[in-house]
């Protein structure tokens, strides 16, 4: 079997892709205590350039501003994103939420999802 140098090169960008990927760190999400009061659960997260997916159920109907709050190492806010949810009783629906391109990713350790106070 001979190899080419565009299949060296393939493999070299594969081997660096992969320990890219394998190195991206996972940031948790998490709800607040008052919308798993309203009876809200997350079932499904993603967190990951810059945008945050979740993945709500509802055993109540709800409905205001949810807030997407990352969070760096001291547990401070350093950016929020927000959508607006209504959900009927026993309903379900993925949210999304785009962080500003200048947000420090690697600074985020958290995102915190809360419904904004009125």
């Amino acid at each position: 079997m001979r190899f080419t140098l565009a299949s060296y090169i393939s493999l070299f960008l594969l081997l660096v892709f992969t320990q890219i990927s394998c190195t991206e760190k996972e940031v948790p999400v998490s709800l607040s205590i008052e919308l798993i009061d309203k009876g809200i659960t997350m079932t499904t997260s993603n967190a990951g350039e810059g945008t945050v997916e979740i993945y709500l159920t509802s055993e109540n109907e709800t409905e205001g501003e949810l807030l997407v709050k990352a969070l760096n190492s001291s547990g401070l806010e350093i950016a929020r994103s927000k959508a607006i949810m209504t959900l009927q009783k026993d309903d379900a629906k993925l949210f999304a939420f785009n962080f500003d391109k200048s947000l420090n990713l690697d600074s985020v350790v958290k995102y915190q999802v809360d419904l904004r106070k009125k």
